[in-house]
């Protein structure tokens, strides 16, 4: 007697559940190491600031609010235009890369927005590579140091699957949130006072005001639409009196990933497709040798 052989249906079947459950949990995968990504980053950031002594972090301070003070204010342009200005190709664009450079990575801040989930490093400038891996300061703009009579604009991607970025920002934030930038180991804090949703080209409400003290938060809307630009200001408010003040959230050294989940749904998503077809392994059906007489 001998066994029918194992049909290739079976092999495919295996091979469709198992694919299908790795495309099922894709995103979730790509944003976890997406966030492992930003948090080695963010902390490579705050080892290098605490290895810069005091006196030279206050000179680098002390640069950046030069600069802001004589930085002319024209119109900005949209973050997300895709053309190269002629002042980005030149030295003045050579010299704002070179400010607040505390680390190696590259990384000038960070961003904390508790009500959206974001903890993300700042980077000079909003090319592709930047608002790809996260957020990037718009050039132009005022460096994020905070002052009187400064507006920083700080920008990212929402809507990409490999990582969540500002994705929560057109439905969770909310006026009254508070958020806070870290450069060089000093946080600023920011309470959202004003939302506008905009098309590209408006950028009047990204102008400096006298005496006042902006972050604004720019991000694509609708998501996977993105004719619109959703603005999210902040103005300058003191530091919470405690860490544990309600509606802060102070800023660490980086999100921590969680554990895994995703690889957890895959392995059970992998033994179970073995599983089920093991059972059918067993011979439907026995075909009789042939036998002498």
């Amino acid at each position: 007697m001998r066994l029918a052989p194992v049909t290739r249906d079976r092999v495919l079947m295996q091979a469709v559940i198992i694919l299908g459950v790795v495309l099922l949990l894709y995103p979730t995968a790509a944003d976890w190491f997406s966030s492992r990504q930003h948090n080695s980053e963010t902390s490579g950031y705050v080892q290098a600031v605490e290895k810069v002594a005091p006196e030279v972090r206050r000179d680098l301070l002390d640069i950046a609010n030069d600069y802001n003070s004589r930085m002319p204010q024209g119109p900005l342009r949209d973050p997300y235009a895709g053309e190269i200005s002629a002042e980005e190709e030149g030295a003045a664009y050579a010299a704002y890369e070179r400010m607040l450079e505390a680390s190696a990575n590259g990384v000038i801040g960070s961003l904390v927005y508790e009500g959206v989930g974001v903890d993300l490093p700042i980077y000079h400038g909003t090319g592709e590579d930047v608002l790809a891996k996260g957020v990037g300061h718009l050039y132009g703009s005022s460096l994020p140091v905070g002052g009187p009579g400064t507006h920083s604009v700080l920008t990212s991607h929402s809507g990409l699957v490999h990582a969540t970025l500002f994705s929560n920002m057109p439905k969770k934030t909310a006026l009254g949130d508070v958020f806070s930038v870290d450069v060089l180991g000093e946080p600023h804090y920011y309470r959202v006072d004003q939302i506008l949703t905009v098309l590209p080209n408006q950028t009047e409400s990204l102008k400096i005001v006298a005496n006042e003290d902006y972050i604004t938060l720019i991000t694509c809307t609708p998501i996977g639409i993105n004719t619109h630009r959703l603005l999210v200001r902040g103005t300058r408010i003191p530091p919470p009196l405690v860490e544990t003040e309600p509606g802060f959230w102070v800023p660490g050294d980086g999100v921590v990933a969680g554990f895994p989940w995703w690889a957890v749904g895959l392995g059970a998503g992998v033994f179970f497709s073995f599983a089920v077809f093991a059972t059918r392994s067993t011979p439907r059906r026995l075909l009789d040798a042939p036998t002498g007489n």
